[in-house]
């Protein structure tokens, strides 16, 4: 399993995009993946650094993390703890 998108995926998800939607940010192994790069970020850095996703409503969230075998995190208050 890849831990970016295809440009096929990419595509997919942009077309579901919404205006405001709650923080995810996607994890693999306790680090958060840059999800268009596959790259990720150090493990145990404070989540104010780490990449959060703002326009993707909780189905599409669970989609990507789906293809990517990644966990979603959430924060359902809107900010960023």
């Amino acid at each position: 399993m890849t831990t970016r998108l295809t440009p096929e995926q990419i595509a997919e998800i942009k077309s579901e995009m919404i205006a405001s939607g709650p923080p995810v940010r996607f994890q693999v192994a306790g680090q958060t993946v840059d999800i268009c790069t596959g790259q990720l970020q150090p493990r145990g850095i404070n989540v104010i650094h780490q990449i959060h996703y703002w326009r993707f409503t909780k189905d599409t969230a669970l989609k990507i993390a789906r293809w990517l075998g990644a966990s979603p995190v959430f924060s359902e208050s809107g900010e960023l703890r």
